[in-house]
C-alpha cells in the first residue's frame, strides 16, 4: 500500500469523514477569510443575464437570436416569426452594420462634454431599443460608464441647469428609455408602455463598478426633490417640468424594487465575507438618506405643490426596501423605521399600510391596478391615518413627521 505522504489531496480527504472534511473545510475557510482570502462558498450564486424578448418584450426570456445577424433575441420561434413578418425581414441583411453604427454614435453622443445637455441624452437613445446594439454600446464603447459619467454630472449639476431652464436630468432619462422594460414600440402586439424596468440592464450597469449603485441613487434623490427648491418652485415652467421627471424617477424606483432580480443585484453585491459589511452598509446608508429626503417634503412651506404622487412612492421605496431586507436576511444595525427618522402616528402608518402596500407589488411583480389599490386600503382600515400622513404640514417638529 502506498504511505500518506504518496497519496493525493484528494485521496487524503477519502481518509477523513464526511463530518471531518467539513469540520477541517470550515477551519481552513476561516484563516483564509481572516487573511483577505476570497472564499468560494461566500459568493452568492449568480444567474446569467438574460434580454427580454426583442419582439413581445417578455423579460427575461430572449435565449435565442437571429440566426443571421445575430443581433435581435426572441423567447422563442413564434416571436422570431412574428418579428421576421413585422419588418426584421427587410432589417436583417444591414441589422449588423446599423447596430455598430448605433452603439458607437450613441455612447460617443453621451460622452461628449461639449454637447450641450439635451445633445447627449435625447431621442437618439432609443437607437439601443434592440439588444444586439446594446450589447455592442456596453462591451465595445463602455455604455455603462457613459451612465456613470452622466449620473455624476446629475448629483452636481441637474439642480443648475432646471434653475436656468435646462428641463433635463440625465438620471430619468436613462432610467425612462435605456433602463425601461417593454422598449419596442409602434408594433401592433405590444403596448410599449413603462410599467417595469429592464432588469438584465440594471444588472448590468450595476455591476460594472463598486459605486454604480451610490451614483445612481444619489442622482435620483436630487432630482425627486429638486422641484421644491425655490429657484424652481416659484416659476410655474421650471416646477412642471421638475415634478414630471421627479415622478418619473419616483416610479421607477418602485419598478426597480418591484424586480427581484435588480434588488439582488443592489442588496445581495457578490462580494467575499470580509466585504458583506459594505452591503449592510449601503443599505443603511440609502435608507437614511431616504429619510432625509421624505423629510424634504415634509419641511417644505405650505404654499407648494409637494406632489403626493412623488412623496408616497418615495415612501413606498422605503417599505420595499424593509421587505427586501428580510427577505435577505440583512440586519441592520438599526431598523428600517429608526433609519427613516419614523415614530409615532407616521411609524403606524409605514408599518399598517405602506408595507403591506409594497408587499402586494412585490407579490405580484409589478403595479397595482386602482381596484387593487382601493382593495388594498379597504384591507390595512386606516383612512384616519392614511389622512393624517398626507396633511400633516406646517410643523417644524422633524421628530412627529416624515
Amino acid at each position: 500500500a502506498k504511505s500518506q505522504r504518496g497519496l493525493s489531496k484528494t485521496a487524503t480527504l477519502k481518509m477523513f469523514s464526511e463530518e471531518d472534511a467539513q469540520r477541517q473545510k470550515a477551519a481552513l475557510d476561516a484563516k483564509y477569510r481572516q487573511h483577505g482570502i476570497k472564499v468560494v462558498s461566500d459568493y452568492v450564486p449568480e444567474t446569467p443575464d438574460i434580454p427580454p424578448c426583442d419582439y413581445c418584450g417578455k423579460n427575461w426570456s430572449g435565449n435565442q437570436s437571429c440566426g443571421r445577424c445575430k443581433m435581435v433575441f426572441y423567447c422563442g420561434r413564434e416571436c422570431q416569426i412574428g418579428d421576421w413578418k413585422h419588418g426584421h425581414k427587410e432589417e436583417c441583411p444591414e441589422m449588423k452594420e446599423t447596430s455598430e453604427l448605433a452603439a458607437k454614435e450613441v455612447v460617443s453622443m453621451m460622452k461628449d462634454p461639449e454637447l450641450p445637455p439635451w445633445g447627449r441624452v435625447n431621442e437618439q437613445l432609443k437607437r439601443l431599443d434592440i439588444e444586439g446594439p446594446y450589447r455592442l454600446a456596453v462591451q465595445k464603447y463602455d455604455l455603462n460608464g457613459a451612465i456613470y459619467q452622466l449620473m455624476i454630472d446629475d448629483s452636481e449639476e441637474t439642480l443648475n441647469r432646471n434653475c436656468k431652464g435646462i428641463h433635463l436630468s440625465y438620471v430619468s432619462w436613462i432610467m425612462s428609455t435605456l433602463f425601461r422594460g417593454g422598449r419596442r414600440e409602434g408594433k401592433d402586439h405590444g403596448s410599449g408602455g413603462f410599467s417595469h424596468l429592464d432588469p438584465s440592464r440594471c444588472r448590468s450597469y450595476l455591476k460594472s463598478s463598486d459605486d454604480a449603485f451610490e451614483v445612481w441613487w444619489k442622482a435620483s434623490l436630487v432630482t425627486v426633490t429638486m422641484f421644491l427648491d425655490p429657484r424652481i418652485a416659484r416659476r410655474d415652467a421650471n416646477r412642471y417640468a421638475a415634478m414630471r421627471m421627479a415622478r418619473d424617477v419616483a416610479s421607477a424606483w418602485t419598478m426597480a424594487l418591484t424586480d427581484p432580480k435588480i434588488s439582488k443585484a443592489i442588496f445581495l453585491k457578490k462580494t467575499n465575507n470580509g466585504e458583506r459589511k459594505k452591503n449592510i452598509q449601503r443599505v443603511e446608508k440609502m435608507l437614511t438618506e431616504l429619510g432625509k429626503t421624505i423629510n424634504i417634503f415634509w419641511n417644505a412651506p405650505n404654499d407648494l405643490d409637494t406632489d403626493h404622487y412623488v412623496e408616497a412612492h418615495m415612501v413606498q421605496v422605503g417599505g420595499m426596501v424593509h421587505l427586501r431586507c428580510q427577505e435577505y436576511g440583512i440586519k441592520l444595525k438599526s431598523n428600517t423605521v429608526e433609519l427613516l427618522g419614523l415614530n409615532g402616528r407616521h411609524q403606524a402608518m409605514f408599518l399598517r399600510v405602506v408595507v403591506p402596500f409594497a408587499k402586494a407589488k412585490i407579490v405580484k411583480g409589478g403595479i397595482l391596478t386602482n381596484a387593487e389599490n382601493e382593495s388594498m386600503f379597504k384591507e390595512v382600515e386606516c383612512d384616519e391615518l392614511r389622512q393624517t400622513f398626507f396633511s400633516d404640514r406646517g410643523s417644524n417638529n422633524n421628530a412627529t413627521r416624515i
